[in-house]
């Protein structure tokens, strides 16, 4: 009896972790938005799209590594790196009713972890951006800005951006770049 219930609810689990990566696969590919009581986001005709200008202080090149945080042991930090076709923005978009689909750093596909080593010649920023408003027009542009930032501020919801150079299997940082997820509501929610 017990392992016909232990199978029925191993099923369930797969069947909903399965559910949630398709979702999750189709936001970050932008094929579609979260699914909510009105159906996906732009359904009604309320579409949007946000692009965000990257900060001044943070470099042009592409990061050595993109990932969320996994943990920290003193100066070095280790990172699960996203693959750069995956996004990793870390932004969640929330349809007008409110009940958006929640998408967090640890829902997107990961690659290797990083060993980051922070010096005391390491930049860190911490991202100040405001996405307090939602989206006024049908394409916005949001200026990025950035703080001072601090290891201590490092949790696992953290996406992390490093540039740096690499020393054998680790990537030593000359500038950190954390931010949290952000909940972007489109026009009309409240």
């Amino acid at each position: 009896m017990q392992n016909k219930r232990l199978i029925l609810i191993m099923g369930v689990l797969v069947l909903l972790v399965g559910g949630a990566a398709f979702i999750a696969g189709r936001m970050l590919n932008q094929k579609v938005g979260p699914v909510g009581p009105g159906g996906p986001l732009g359904s009604d005709g309320r579409s949007f799209s946000v692009q965000i200008v990257p900060a001044q202080e943070l470099p042009k090149t592409p990061p050595e590594v993109t990932g969320s945080f996994v943990e920290r042991k003193d100066n070095t930090i280790v990172v699960s790196s996203v693959p750069l076709d995956a996004g990793g923005d870390g932004v969640v978009l929330e349809s007008g009713g409110g009940e958006g689909e929640s998408l967090t750093p640890k829902d997107l596909p990961s690659g290797p972890k990083v060993e980051v080593v922070v010096t005391s010649e390491t930049t860190i920023y911490r991202d100040t951006t405001d996405f307090s408003k939602p989206p006024s027009a049908e394409n916005e542009t949001i200026q990025e800005t950035v703080g001072e930032g601090t290891l201590d501020d490092l949790h696992s919801d953290s996406m992390i951006r490093v540039w740096g150079r690499k020393s054998g299997d680790r990537i030593i940082a000359e500038i950190l770049f954390y931010s949290r997820p952000v909940v972007v509501k489109s026009p009309g929610s409240q």
